[in-house]
């Protein structure tokens, strides 16, 4: 949850025309504290809040930034419900919750690109092949204009599975050629931003991950089952260590290499 009261003070004092200096005399503080508060390294004391949202003739709620705390924990319960949905198989439902959003959210980008996932889930369980040019329209859009890199990246994957639908293979080859290295990703470079016992948890989790992804490709690859690939997109790849050993000994047997 991100308190954006920082960000409201300073629009306020600017809105009103008045210097740091200023309402440090009113509210009786240093001009340090007000910068401070501005720039989110400190805040008001509680007992402030209900002063400097008289002062300015809005309520606490307003001050602090409620309404945008309560839209992104709304639109983070939205993004859960979906997840659950896919996971158990009920798309037409993740579907219209997605739809249902999109009607209060048109924006969010978020919820565009995960409509075009459950589309594509969609498409792949039932057929319905008419679903493939919303699927892509809906990927485009959010490339051409959203600049969140992870929400760009997990469309980029998606749609190369999409115009591969749409029989656009040259699209879908040079699509995925935009994408991240295996060395660039997320489980490559997180545990580098740690020491001691935390960067090997979190290796070791990078590792699971790779190797679950990794073995499920593998299991699929026979039949070619793209549907997989896609839910993999939708809810991530099955993580649980438990049978590590054995997810290694089928990417070994794949590879042709002999484990003595």
């Amino acid at each position: 949850m991100e308190i954006r009261i920082g960000e409201n003070l300073r629009k306020l004092r600017i809105k009103n025309e008045l210097t740091q200096e200023r309402l440090a005399e009113v509210f009786g503080v240093s001009p340090q504290a007000i910068s401070r508060w501005e720039n989110n390294s400190a805040y008001p004391d509680v007992t402030m809040l209900p002063i400097i949202a008289n002062y300015y003739n809005i309520s606490i709620d307003e001050l602090i930034g409620m309404n945008e705390i309560r839209n992104v924990t709304k639109m983070n319960s939205i993004f859960s419900i979906v997840h659950e949905y896919e996971s158990k198989g009920m798309i037409e439902e993740a579907i219209q919750t997605l739809r249902d959003a999109i009607k209060v959210y048109p924006g969010n980008y978020g919820f565009l690109s995960e409509l075009a996932i459950a589309l594509t889930l969609k498409i792949n369980i039932d057929m319905e092949y008419e679903l493939v040019n919303e699927a892509i329209a809906l990927s485009e859009r959010v490339l051409l204009n959203c600049t969140n890199e992870k929400i760009r990246s997990t469309t980029k994957a998606n749609l190369c599975f999409l115009y591969l639908k749409a029989n656009e293979n040259k699209k879908a080859i040079n699509l995925a050629k935009t994408l991240p290295h295996v060395w660039e990703c997320r489980e490559m470079l997180l545990p580098e931003m740690l020491c001691g016992n935390d960067y090997i948890t979190e290796f070791k989790k990078g590792i699971a991950t790779v190797i679950s992804v990794i073995s499920e490709k593998i299991q699929n690859s026979k039949s070619r089952d793209l549907s997989r690939n896609d839910k993999i997109m939708a809810i991530g790849p099955r993580t649980s260590s438990d049978d590590l050993k054995g997810k290694i000994e089928l990417i070994m047997q794949f590879l042709d290499v002999s484990s003595t």
